[in-house]
């Protein structure tokens, strides 16, 4: 009983010195905002699971709310993320809202109309379909989007 109590105090000391680090998102929505096709870039940060899952959330507002808009919006962004920092090296679900941030009175406001990603929108990026409104792309996936392939 006593070494699982000993075992128990260690882990616990352990985990309280073990954190992860925020990654720098500073700048990502300005460069995003740039990108042909998108008006406006939300980046949120986010541990589905565990404090090591690190997960990028990033709302593209778009013009072209058609399939073909999402899959150029994204192709359009993919060399941001892959130039470096956070956006390489993190899991990004990408989700898109039609029209300008100022459009809506406020970023939760603009979630209820957020765009359906069709699996036709998935297979077209060569990324699996990850449900009804979002884009889960890994760096791999995103480095392949950024050549082109």
């Amino acid at each position: 009983m006593t070494a699982l109590v000993a075992t128990f105090a260690i882990g616990a000391v352990a985990l309280v010195g073990c954190t992860t680090a925020e990654p720098d998102v500073a700048g990502l929505e300005s460069e995003l905002s740039q990108v042909d096709g998108v008006n406006d870039a939300v980046v949120g940060v986010t541990h589905s699971g565990a404090p090591w899952n690190t997960q990028l959330v990033v709302t593209l507002y778009i013009d072209d709310d058609t399939a073909d808009g999402m899959v150029g919006a994204a192709r359009a962004a993919a060399p941001v993320f892959v130039a470096g920092g956070a956006g390489a090296r993190h899991e990004v679900s990408m989700y898109f809202i039609p029209g300008q941030r100022s459009d809506y009175e406020s970023d939760f406001d603009a979630e209820s109309y957020e765009l359906t990603v069709t699996p036709e929108v998935a297979a077209a990026l060569g990324v699996s379909d990850s449900g009804p409104f979002s884009l889960r792309i890994s760096p791999a996936q995103m480095r392949q989007i950024a050549a082109g392939e």
